[in-house]
């Protein structure tokens, strides 16, 4: 279940609600990256890609998708044009692909996750979602499909912050944070965003995963009624708020965050057919889950995440020899109970490791 690390082809998917600034942000992505040879994926809904037309010059080579919407219809001409691109993949060092506003783009992301000929040759290495800064509050309350891209995004880029006052970028930094805890959230103009600082974050990266993980429960701790610069936490830690009813948060779009933190290891057998049923009961509702576990006989972190109905496991940096081994999972998505999954995942912990 757990994949394994192999050199493959780096991707990067540009998300974002109309007018948010994507392509501009993917031509300084490019710039940023000029050393490299980039493939760029195009989509937009309709029978005339503009995007396509106006992508920065450096870059190795662009395939458009016009027939249709990606995200939309996915899978075939995706999967189609990515086993064209494994054949040449000796001819490139990254693959971007840019997204329509207008849609879900979780169901590429679950292309790169779940389909083993796709992870054979492709490592998603983020999902990246620009939000205009004095727009997105109005698309968030009429779209659902801005509501999705935020929640699953790994990193989210505020565009446009010149367009904003302060008081209301302050407001919007705090509704991101409602949405998607585990977001690393960054500020910019003109879609000039630190590509590097950018590249340093990933849905596969154990490193981004583990910090933003332990900065979510870490947080629970402080006093959010406190102006500071640092990401608030919207999650539960059980362990500090035993008893307490109010053990998750609903925000004002109706997203539900919590964290799950178990001691001890899970049997990682029998918790896969638990994931399997959660991915298929659950699938309208999970959004997006992302957490580390521990596995008994096993001397990595586990990174564990969902998107749709799949969920996947990937290899973690190794436990310390001192380290306690805390499981911690991230959830997001709309009526969900933190009690029901408490239990559903906590069925399968082994409170003493077994040693071979």
């Amino acid at each position: 279940m757990i994949a394994s690390e192999v050199t493959r082809l780096p991707v990067h998917i540009i998300s974002g609600f109309l007018g948010a600034g994507k392509t501009t942000f993917l031509n300084h992505f490019i710039k940023a990256r000029r050393h490299e040879r980039i493939l760029v994926i195009e989509n937009e809904c309709g029978d005339t890609n503009v995007d396509g037309a106006i992508v920065f010059e450096g870059v190795e080579e662009v395939v458009e998708l016009t027939s249709g919407c990606l995200c939309c219809s996915l899978s075939d001409g995706l999967i189609d044009i990515l086993a064209l691109v494994a054949k040449r993949k000796d001819e490139f060092d990254r693959v971007v692909i840019e997204t329509t506003g207008i849609a879900d783009p979780s169901s590429i992301m679950q292309v790169f996750l779940s389909d083993p000929r796709v992870e054979r040759v492709f490592e998603l290495q983020q999902m990246t979602c620009l939000a205009d800064a004095s727009l997105l509050e109005e698309w968030l309350a009429e779209a659902e499909e801005a509501l999705r891209q935020i929640a699953i995004a790994d990193v989210i880029l505020i565009n446009k912050i010149d367009t904003a006052g302060k008081d209301q970028l302050q407001k919007l930094k705090k509704t991101l944070e409602g949405i998607n805890p585990h977001a690393y959230v960054m500020e910019g103009e003109y879609g000039i965003f630190n590509v590097d600082d950018i590249l340093k974050i990933g849905t596969t990266h154990p490193e981004s995963v583990e910090v933003k993980i332990s900065e979510n429960t870490a947080d629970n701790h402080v006093h959010h009624d406190n102006d500071h610069n640092h990401h608030q936490d919207h999650t539960y830690d059980p362990h500090h708020h035993h008893g307490n009813e109010h053990h998750h948060d609903h925000n004002s779009h109706g997203i539900t965050t919590f964290t799950l933190t178990f001691d001890g290891v899970f049997d990682l057998d029998a918790l896969s057919l638990e994931l399997y049923k959660i991915s298929n009961l659950y699938r309208s509702q999970v959004y997006r889950v992302k957490g580390i576990i521990a596995i008994p006989n096993y001397e990595n972190m586990v990174i564990l995440q969902s998107v749709r109905s799949s969920f996947v496991a990937t290899d973690g940096r190794a436990w310390k020899d001192d380290e306690i081994r805390i499981s911690k999972l991230v959830f997001i998505g709309r009526g969900l109970r933190k009690d029901v999954f408490q239990k559903m995942f906590g069925k399968y912990i082994i409170k003493e490791p077994v040693n071979l």
